[in-house]
């Protein structure tokens, strides 16, 4: 009788999530559950003989006191492979943010089947409830937005596509401003980036009037871009089209975009002398006199000065 009382102690109480789950594993006691709860034009597709219990959970490690999920495997009658998630709530009273993590449970389930390429199969979410409280969560996702019905339509149907290489560069230039990125962003995969460069400077120069009123908010990006995609040799080139295409001022304030750039740099390098640093390291990669001064600021002599130092 002692052996028996202490036999007891040592039993460890089952969640009742826990005896669902163990119920649902059967095979017979899944098919009777799925045969009742299923909507009815979903169960219409299915195969229900055969019914194989995964051993996947996409509940988080910080959930799962309150939170377990079964997921059923199941073949349509065109012998596609769909899916049946049952998440389980065990606790007192309802989780307001269940039809989000029901949500976000069934995209990582989907998620798995990415690799196998080809479409993805169906999956129905159902939620076993059996807390204290009157369940008064919100039943679908859109409900839980601002403006449900906007957030249905803006999630649902087909996203915006901007398909830049469908659109025709006279389209693009007429959005002045933006088409400057659009523009650039389209042909940006040519292997001639000078070129691009060119071409981009002889059609959108009002444009770049515009982005100098803005701070060269496109330009600069651009040059920074460019800059890791044009090698040594090149650089050299890309400031003449830039000084033949640009007016003295607007040349002079991407100059000192430039100055920037290698300024920073310089910091990321442990540099800790700036300009003249700057013109020594541009005097290294062989880059022009005259780009050299419009940079750094320096007079030809004080650049030719440097240059007999290195």
């Amino acid at each position: 009788m002692r052996k028996e009382r202490k036999a007891r102690k040592k039993l460890v109480p089952i969640k009742s999530d826990a005896l669902f789950k163990k119920i649902m594993e059967d095979v017979v006691a899944a098919r009777e559950f799925l045969e009742f709860y299923l909507p009815v034009d979903f169960k219409n597709l299915l195969n229900l003989a055969e019914i194989r219990v995964e051993k996947e959970s996409f509940v988080e490690d910080g959930l799962k006191k309150r939170l377990s999920d079964i997921i059923y495997a199941i073949k349509t009658k065109d012998n596609e492979e769909a899916f049946v998630y049952v998440l389980v709530e065990s606790q007192s009273e309802p989780d307001y943010w269940m039809s989000f993590r029901l949500w976000k449970y069934m995209l990582l389930l989907s998620e798995r089947h990415m690799k196998k390429g080809g479409k993805l199969p169906l999956i129905a979410p159902l939620l076993m409830y059996n807390g204290t409280k009157k369940y008064n969560s919100p039943r679908n996702l859109w409900d839980l937005f601002t403006i449900p019905q906007q957030a249905k339509k803006l999630m649902t149907e087909d996203y915006k596509l901007i398909d830049l290489q469908s659109m025709p560069d006279d389209e693009i230039k007429k959005k002045q401003h933006l088409g400057m990125l659009e523009y650039f962003l389209k042909h940006i995969h040519q292997r001639d980036m000078l070129k691009l460069w060119e071409d981009f400077l002889t059609h959108f120069k009002e444009m770049v009037l515009i982005d100098k009123e803005n701070g060269y908010i496109y330009l600069k990006q651009f040059i920074w871009y460019t800059d890791s995609k044009v090698s040594e040799e090149r650089q050299k080139e890309l400031s003449e089209i830039l000084i033949e295409h640009l007016s003295e001022k607007e040349e002079k304030n991407i100059m000192r975009t430039i100055a920037q750039k290698y300024i920073d740099e310089g910091i990321e390098q442990g540099i800790d002398k700036g300009v003249e640093k700057i013109a020594v390291n541009m005097l290294m990669q062989n880059a022009d006199v005259k780009f050299i001064a419009k940079v750094t600021g320096y007079s030809i002599s004080q650049i030719a000065e440097l240059k007999n130092k290195l």
